[in-house]
């Protein structure tokens, strides 16, 4: 039987080889979990008014800054504070506010607009919270734009808008239908 001393001294030589071996397996073991919020979606259904630029439009919301002589219009651009409602009346009250530009991006056709706008919203839950929006703009009826971004309810945003003219439109507002998938982050109460 060993005595006291020799299985401590066995110990003792032991212990860098255990301390190290418990060094590598504790750096292959699984990471602690992050605690996040779980992801949230939304579903919008909206109408944007586009109340076109131009010296005979009064009402308009969009205003020219850039208007080259190019063919097809290529370079111009406006800036624009579209509104958006529930309905397709432009005189219901406004839900959000779509700000940015619109620029012409196409050489060969004249209506390739490139978008890039934060809608603001302005009231109901969302009062405060933006979405960053990416896309374009063509003579198409119906397209779609991304989500690239959020802020307030709609923190570290994603999505979609698919958008199409809505028959109510005219001259002068272009309304457009949107349905609005966001998927954010929710805040933890």
């Amino acid at each position: 039987m060993a005595s006291p001393s020799s299985s401590s001294f066995f110990l003792l030589l032991l212990l860098p080889t255990i301390l190290g071996m418990a060094g590598v397996y504790s750096q292959t073991s699984p990471a602690p979990i992050c605690v996040r919020p779980c992801p949230s979606e939304v579903n919008l259904h909206l109408y944007l008014h586009q109340f076109v630029a131009g010296p005979n439009h009064p009402n308009r919301n969009e205003e020219f800054l850039i208007s080259p002589t190019n063919a097809f219009g290529f370079g111009t651009t406006l800036i624009h504070d579209w509104t958006m409602t529930r309905t397709t009346n432009p005189s219901n009250t406004i839900v959000a506010r779509v700000q940015g530009m619109h620029i012409q991006a196409g050489t060969t056709n004249a209506n390739n607009w490139y978008i890039s706008q934060n809608i603001v919203f302005q009231s109901d839950r969302f009062a405060g919270s933006t979405l960053q929006v990416m896309g374009t703009l063509t003579e198409n009826n119906v397209g779609q734009w991304s989500i690239v971004g959020g802020t307030g309810e709609f923190r570290m945003a994603q999505g979609i808008i698919n958008y199409k003219m809505d028959p109510a439109s005219n001259k002068d507002d272009a309304i457009r239908e949107l349905n609005i998938r966001i998927i954010y982050e929710a805040s933890v109460v």
